[in-house]
């Protein structure tokens, strides 16, 4: 069921980072059987933010219940990523010409306060980064998730496609099972 929140949109310079961190931190806190440690802190999110973006915050009277980072989606590429699902990488790529993620806005650390997950949250921060996209000139929505998560089928009924995924050891990004990161794309 959708609630009616509010939405506002804050530079990362003028965000509160204490508190959007430690709502991610609850966030990602229901993956404790996959991931340990704590997803960022104040630091790391601003850091990850990178200059020129910003957060969509989701408030239900003055209480934040939701955010999610923007920022251009080409600051995320990563050279050993690169290439379609299930297929070999090239071994030169021109990331400003080839990648899916070229010239879209990236939409991350998503998160939904614990208790609020299943109104609806969600899909309204997506649907305001697929709007403010479309008007600033992006031609696509790009995210990241690891598939043990199980967010990948919810991002595909959003109508995002799994473009590349990568196995990766235990251990690697604090987590306790191997997993899959799977990068992801909504062309407008």
């Amino acid at each position: 069921m959708a609630v009616a929140i509010g939405l506002r949109l804050v530079a990362a310079e003028e965000v509160d980072a204490v508190a959007v961190a430690a709502l991610v931190n609850r966030a990602y806190g229901r993956y404790r059987h996959l991931f340990a440690g704590q997803r960022t802190s104040p630091s790391e999110l601003l850091e990850e933010a990178g200059p020129g973006a910003r957060f969509i915050l989701a408030e239900e009277e003055g209480r934040l219940v939701g955010s999610a980072l923007l920022a251009r989606a080409e600051r995320f590429i990563e050279p050993d990523m690169l290439g379609p699902s299930g297929t070999s990488r090239p071994a030169v790529v021109d990331v400003s010409i080839d990648h899916p993620w070229r010239d879209a806005l990236y939409f991350g650390m998503a998160a939904v306060e614990s208790g609020w997950t299943g109104r609806g949250i969600g899909k309204q921060l997506v649907a305001l980064a697929e709007t403010l996209a479309r008007r600033e000139g992006f031609r696509a929505v790009a995210l990241g998730t690891v598939r043990e998560f199980g967010l990948v089928e919810y991002y595909e009924r959003l109508g995002f496609r799994v473009f590349h995924e990568v196995d990766h050891p235990a251990g690697h990004w604090d987590f306790l099972v191997p997993h899959r990161y799977c990068e992801m794309v909504k062309v407008l």
